[in-house]
């Protein structure tokens, strides 16, 4: 079996209708990265406990699938990440699919000794006043803070000298992990960079399934004591009600 270059992990939860969608589209993006680098991208879903075809349907579509019984997204995107091959590691949700380009962007921005690893530019699925002022926000936070998430990416190695994600988290722990890998890269004259050439376009579900009121008060609330409510499940419980984790 060829050894690949990057592992691409999705984390799934009773994703059966979309995780086939997600590994299409990262399966296309493959293809063009082979072409592109001559190197070779394996794609594995997590199935953390679903009740539901996921881990299936992921074997139906051609992705390698590992099981990680307790529900936490850290636990279930670092169980992909101790199962990955490639010396570059991404991570991609079961709601997202991809530009074609950008598992080429990734490779090029793990080859570049001077980035520590990145997050990537995200475009919602679809559009609407609430949408768009979430993303506003967002693109505020973004900006001020000079971390970002989307794909995720890193070398495997420098992955788990911070220990991967974690795993104490309940929300948010893609932005924990930005912030790991810019305090990694520091000192040795690396950054987090964003790559806005490429992008994932993810499904406005949650935000759709919220009353703006509600996304506001969940938004301002983590403004106060962030650290504690992110490792709280039930303050998180938004983000474990439904299959969107």
């Amino acid at each position: 079996m060829t050894q690949p270059t990057l592992s691409v992990i999705i984390p799934a939860w009773n994703e059966e209708k979309r995780v086939g969608q997600a590994i299409q589209s990262l399966q296309h993006a493959a293809q063009v990265y082979q072409r592109e680098r001559g190197a070779t991208a394996e794609i594995i879903v997590v199935d953390n406990n679903s009740a539901d075809r996921t881990g299936e349907v992921a074997r139906q579509h051609g992705a390698v699938v590992v099981f990680e019984p307790v529900n936490n997204i850290g636990k279930a995107r670092n169980a992909g990440a101790k199962a990955a091959r490639g010396k570059y590691i991404a991570f991609c949700d079961a709601d997202n699919q991809v530009t074609e380009n950008l598992l080429v962007l990734i490779h090029d921005h793990l080859e570049d000794p001077k980035i520590a690893g990145g997050g990537t530019w995200i475009e919602p699925a679809n559009r609407n006043l609430k949408i768009n002022f979430f993303y506003f926000v967002w693109g505020i936070y973004v900006r001020c803070s000079g971390v970002g998430v989307g794909m995720m990416h890193a070398r495997r190695e420098d992955f788990w000298v911070f220990g991967g994600f974690d795993e104490t988290i309940y929300a948010a722990e893609d932005v924990q992990l930005a912030y790991d890998l810019k305090k990694l890269g520091k000192p040795r004259g690396q950054k987090f960079k964003l790559i806005h050439k490429g992008w994932i376009i993810t499904s406005t579900r949650k935000i759709d399934q919220t009353p703006l009121l509600t996304m506001l008060a969940k938004l301002i609330g983590f403004s106060f004591g962030l650290q504690k409510k992110i490792r709280s499940k039930e303050y998180c419980e938004h983000w474990y009600e439904k299959a969107a984790r």
